[in-house]
């Protein structure tokens, strides 16, 4: 019995010695994984976010970035920062991130999602990571409880994804699964013929989708690219080819914002149904 006792002491000894601290100086290293970081770590624990995290038309937690530090994304300034983590994805700079863990700054690659449900198990390995399990199961089941509210739900119509200058996102990237989700059969990659492309005015005229989803408007920074969206041959299909505004910051990375931007695509795209 008492040497029993001494086993479990030490077994639990052992077990504490082991287990890893909470990090208390996490840096985000791109406006991708800004995302992760502001939905899942407690502010005390974030030294720095990208310079982009502020920014409301690329990031849809910009409110909640509000008033934290920043970075320029080299190496020089995140080590003066002295992380005990640096979360890293997309848009990141590789030189960087290699640089840092060559230096033995622990580092937390995320591939970049290209649906929805890949976005589900990135939630609970960033929560792991910040000593946050709790409130990783938590919005992990919140994200899966909205997206399974959306599978099998009433589709909407064709649609294509039509940025500024023709860009047109296909059938293999998180866009054409927030569409699907949304209710959206994106025909982009048939105009484009191929997956991603470039999809011409006269390709929408020829065979327009049900809705055109529209990206970028910028009324802030105007620029040429814009124009084409506003091109005098759709006029004559207004009637066929309806306008959805879909912004950027919901679909340009993957993260738990991706979800939030499939429902207002959803209740967009319903409100312009005839």
């Amino acid at each position: 019995m008492i040497a029993r006792a001494l086993l479990m002491l030490l077994f639990i000894a052992l077990s504490v010695g082991g287990a890893q601290a909470a990090p208390t100086r996490v840096v985000s290293l791109s406006l991708c994984t800004d995302q992760f970081v502001l939905a899942l770590a407690e502010r005390g624990q974030v030294a720095a976010l990208s310079r982009l995290a502020g920014d409301p038309h690329l990031s849809p937690f910009a409110a909640q970035a509000a008033g934290m530090p920043r970075h320029g994304g080299t190496a020089e300034e995140i080590l003066m920062l002295k992380p005990d983590l640096v979360v890293a994805g997309g848009f990141a700079r590789g030189r960087t991130v290699e640089m840092l863990e060559r230096l033995g700054v622990p580092v937390l690659r995320l591939r970049s999602a290209t649906l929805l449900a890949d976005i589900l198990p990135q939630v609970e390995q960033v929560a792991q990571a910040l000593g946050r399990m709790e409130e990783g199961h938590a919005l992990r089941a919140s994200l899966e409880a909205r997206y399974a509210a959306k599978q099998g739900g009433q589709r909407v119509g064709t649609a294509a994804l039509y940025r500024p200058g023709g860009d047109a996102p296909g059938t293999r990237d998180l866009a054409n699964d927030m569409m699907s989700t949304a209710g959206l059969t994106n025909i982009a990659g048939r105009l484009a013929r191929r997956a991603n492309g470039r999809v011409f005015v006269e390709q929408l005229v020829l065979d327009p989708p049900d809705i055109l989803v529209v990206d970028s408007r910028r009324p802030d920074r105007p620029g040429i690219g814009q124009s084409i969206l506003d091109h005098p041959a759709l006029r004559p299909i207004a009637g066929r080819m309806r306008e959805v505004e879909f912004p950027i910051k919901y679909w340009l990375c993957a993260g738990p914002g991706s979800f939030d931007g499939a429902e207002v695509l959803r209740a967009a795209a319903l409100e312009t149904k005839p």
